[in-house]
């Protein structure tokens, strides 16, 4: 027994050991990163610490259950098979069962390639074993076995509300940056009972697991698509998830961006490069101007893209390249030669 609290009054040591026995659970609402991962970039992990799990996950808008689902759903898109395996158990102890679990995989398939779907069964049918539960139709296996439960997600689609698949849904199509489907599930959203303040939560969610390009512009289209049926916005600058305007000003461009030994101007390299490569047009453009802001010249900006693109890929470096273009006629600055 602690010794502290036997010397309060009793209605103080009551609240004292109830704050003992919640600290673990606390705790295990943050799991440990997978190993190495923040090894040689100590600062994600400050980052995943305090603004992720300290703060993100904790917000309530969405409940535990909700974030579990649009974050398995993300990471299992991203084809993260380390990441999708730490929140496949963390959406088990969230209250997911093992069958939502195989309809998320589901789910995902269709917005996303085949290989990500036989990782994602592959990833969950190790876990379940180790874990010694059965999904629905599969037989639970010994933790240790050597072949994983072979999981087949169809055709049970009663696992999921409506309401679950739009939160699934509206999550993958602003990672992936699919600005026309984001549009009509957003819609769609809206119709099966996702409330506005549910999907601000969504993107600013998504921003740490599909990136702040793609929140930036789902924020957007979220925005158009509330506009459009009336709902009020705020003076944020981002009215589809106004916490996106905390994150952006305080960890992204208060934080991050001023730190050394980067200097902006090799920020700015970093960043267009990661626009373009993932043909996120509006981004790019606002980092265009801001890297000629921060000192690279218009010639420096043209190789970029031109390297980049060997990379990338051509679409990509030719959007880049017209975009670009568009900026410097904006500016009234020649083209590059």
């Amino acid at each position: 027994m602690n010794p502290f609290a036997c010397t309060l009054p009793s209605p103080l040591r009551v609240c004292v050991l109830a704050l003992l026995c919640l600290a673990p659970l606390a705790q295990a609402q943050q799991p440990p990163p997978p190993p190495g991962a923040n090894d040689a970039a100590p600062y994600l992990g400050q980052i995943r610490d305090s603004h992720v799990y300290g703060d993100v996950w904790e917000r309530p808008g969405l409940p535990l259950r909700d974030r579990s689902l649009i974050t398995v759903a993300v990471t299992q898109a991203l084809n993260a098979p380390s990441e999708l395996r730490l929140h496949m158990g963390r959406a088990l102890d969230n209250g997911l069962s093992p069958g939502e679990i195989q309809e998320i995989i589901a789910q995902v398939t269709w917005f996303r390639q085949l290989p990500a779907e036989v990782d994602g069964l592959r990833v969950a049918g190790e876990l379940f074993a180790e874990r010694g539960v059965a999904a629905p139709g599969v037989p639970a296996a010994e933790p240790g076995a050597a072949d994983a439960p072979s999981l087949v997600p169809f055709p049970q689609n009663e696992r999921l509300t409506p309401r679950d698949r739009s939160l699934i849904t509206v999550a993958l199509a602003s990672t992936l940056y699919a600005s026309n489907t984001l549009r009509r599930e957003v819609a769609r959203a809206l119709d099966n009972g996702v409330t506005q303040s549910e999907l601000e939560e969504v993107i600013t969610h998504i921003a740490f697991y599909g990136g702040f390009p793609s929140a930036v512009n789902a924020s957007r289209i979220s925005a158009e698509v509330l506009a459009e049926r009336g709902y009020p916005l705020g003076d944020s600058r981002f009215p589809g998830a106004p916490y996106l305007q905390t994150l952006i000003d305080g960890l992204v461009f208060g934080d991050t961006w001023t730190r050394t030994p980067l200097t902006p101007r090799e920020r700015s390299v970093a960043t267009i490069a990661v626009t373009l490569a993932g043909y996120q047009t509006e981004q790019l453009r606002t980092h265009l101007g801001r890297g000629l802001d921060n000192g690279l010249s218009v010639q420096e900006i043209a190789e970029l893209i031109a390297h980049a693109t060997l990379y990338a890929g051509f679409p990509r470096g030719i959007n880049a390249s017209r975009t670009f273009g568009e900026v410097l006629r904006e500016r009234g600055l020649g083209l590059p030669e």
